[in-house]
């Protein structure tokens, strides 16, 4: 087998292996309206293409440095360790954090341990990381489910408040228009703004949905209660998967549960299509309580009755050891100066 960086006119090949949207070609042209350097490589069996993966570069402002990612990509390797770490150097990375879409643990909904893959990763230069870019747990709920099976597997709560939301008229609707788009956004940061924690700004967004909804991928779904918007959602969908990057919804109206009925719609559709799995794209891990940051978002997502799963874990292929030690100090530091600013002006 080869890996080798791929060219434009293997994107449809390249589309058929990648499993995940942060990993479609699509996914890294967003990456390039933002102006990070993206690399797709195309790993081959006789010179057909059997997985890939894409490696972005974002550069440290005001330096010559750059921090490399390659996000919910295949499993680590030897071939990849060899492959990124001879880019990234070209790239002056200081190092490149790894996030496999692999699972390792599967918990019932009693948080009782279902599966344990035993994962041993020794790689010179890889490490822990001491920063997840994404939740290392999710809820995974299966499409292949009846609905009177899902209807079952959800708290009696839940099944609860989305009969509720159906007594009070709470009307769902999905689409890719933009004027749904706009909703979706301005709940978004309002929500974002309320609860006080730290988002990507508006023209990300936007330019994201530039790109994406030329696509399958993207879905918009609202929530309406006597003609009033009251949440909105965006669902990612690629292969026989579903995925709930991003939700938002007011608050007002809260005794007529829009939100949960919204979330049911959104298992409903991945259902008609004929989806096998809807990934909720993270929550809190089996210790989770009251009190916790995002136990609120943990629990409603819980509600719906899928497995808790744990990923892998998050690492670091360190290409320069001195640099990375200053960069992750002062990366801490920004970061709770971020959280600070957005508490401030919630």
């Amino acid at each position: 087998m080869i890996t080798r960086i791929l060219y434009q006119e293997e994107k449809e090949a390249y589309s058929r292996v990648v499993t995940h949207p942060v990993q479609t070609w699509e996914w890294g042209e967003f990456q390039e309206l933002e102006g990070h350097k993206v690399y797709r490589l195309g790993i081959f069996d006789q010179q057909k293409i059997i997985s890939g993966y894409t490696l972005s570069f974002h550069q440290i402002p005001h330096t010559n440095f750059s921090i490399g990612t390659i996000l919910r990509g295949p499993k680590i390797d030897k071939d990849m360790i060899e492959n990124v770490g001879k880019i990234a150097k070209g790239e002056n990375a200081i190092f490149v954090k790894i996030e496999p879409d692999e699972i390792e643990k599967i918990y019932d909904n009693k948080n009782q341990l279902l599966k344990n893959k035993s994962i041993v990763l020794n790689y010179p230069a890889l490490v822990t990381s001491p920063k997840v870019a994404f939740y290392p747990h999710s809820f995974i709920v299966d499409l292949k489910k009846s609905e009177n099976e899902l209807l079952s597997d959800m708290s009696p709560k839940t099944r609860y408040n989305i009969k509720l939301a159906n007594r009070h008229g709470v009307t769902i609707s999905h689409s890719t228009k933009d004027e749904d788009f706009e909703i979706y956004l301005k709940m978004l940061f309002d929500t974002t703004r309320r609860q006080g924690f730290y988002l990507h700004s508006e023209n990300y967004h936007r330019r994201q949905w530039s790109i994406l909804k030329k696509t399958t991928i993207p879905e918009i779904f609202l929530a309406t209660y006597q003609n009033q918007t009251l949440a909105a959602f965006m669902v990612f969908k690629l292969k026989d998967r579903l995925f709930y990057p991003y939700g938002a919804s007011l608050d007002i109206h809260r005794e007529v549960m829009a939100p949960t009925l919204l979330m049911w719609e959104v298992i409903k559709y991945g259902q008609s299509l004929g989806l096998k799995s809807f990934d909720m794209w993270g929550c809190l891990g089996p210790d989770a309580h009251a009190g916790l940051p995002g136990f609120g978002f943990h629990r409603f997502k819980q509600g719906f009755g899928g497995n808790l799963v744990q990923f892998i874990g998050t690492y670091d292929l360190v290409i320069n050891p001195r640099y990375y030690k200053i960069y992750n100090l002062v990366d801490k530091y920004r970061w709770k100066l971020l959280r600070l600013k957005a508490s401030i002006f919630r």
